[in-house]
């Protein structure tokens, strides 16, 4: 099996998001977007998935019976308009400067109704922001080497949900489902927090759905990030 770079069980849990959301009966096509060797792809795969994946370096890739392709310099993706049903990308938007590229091109291949899945390290459990407090640095980004460029390696692009939201609305795709892989025990202890946290967003923005979903219980207490955003029709 090519090796799985994401935590463990990550793949897993991706794959059960997959099958609450879409029907895997008619082998819906799936793209795996920065694919690295391939562990995701192959698991997807043995699903009974129709996979395709692509990455900017396809020679690590190696995955018998699917086809990874190569994403250009420009990181256009090669594929046609309106042609995948859905878009995975596990642990890869954290490593990248410059989000509307790729929000747009997974906006672009994707079908109307289809759906782009994502998973990112999560800057806002109560445990990250303990971490903010005293360190300056984020759950799961340590400081940043000044003058390497090395991406892949490097967790570069903190966002929280919001600023995630806000990114892929102006692609048209909208946020319908966030979840988590596992509750966080060191955010769960910090709970205590969680009345003056409320009473906090309450005074400062009242009501606001952005704002209350910013301080949810998958964002206070998630290990990681799982969205799920859809192409509507009336978007296309």
């Amino acid at each position: 099996m090519p090796k799985e770079m994401a935590i463990s069980g990550t793949h897993d849990r991706l794959i059960k998001a997959l099958a609450e959301e879409i029907s895997f009966e008619d082998a819906p096509l799936v793209l795996d977007v920065g694919a690295g060797e391939g562990a995701l792809s192959a698991k997807l795969k043995a699903a009974g998935l129709n996979v395709t994946a692509c990455d900017l370096d396809v020679d690590n890739f190696s995955v018998p019976g699917v086809e990874c392709r190569q994403v250009d310099g420009a990181g256009v993706w090669p594929y046609d308009n309106d042609t995948l049903d859905a878009v995975v990308g596990v642990e890869v938007l954290e490593h990248i400067d410059g989000h509307e590229p790729f929000l747009a091109e997974a906006a672009r291949v994707l079908k109307p109704g289809g759906k782009l899945f994502f998973t990112t390290p999560n800057v806002l459990s109560l445990k990250s922001r303990i971490r903010f407090l005293f360190t300056g640095t984020y759950y799961s980004f340590p400081p940043l080497k000044p003058f390497v460029r090395t991406p892949a390696r490097q967790h570069i692009s903190p966002f929280t949900l919001n600023r995630y939201e806000w990114m892929l609305s102006q692609q048209g795709l909208h946020v319908t489902r966030v979840t988590t892989d596992k509750w966080q025990t060191s955010s769960i202890c910090l709970a205590f927090l969680l009345p003056f946290i409320r009473l906090s967003v309450l005074l400062k923005f009242g009501r606001n759905p952005d704002a209350q979903a910013q301080n949810s219980r998958v964002a206070l207490f998630g290990r990681k990030l799982f969205v799920v955003a859809e192409k509507r029709p009336s978007d296309c």
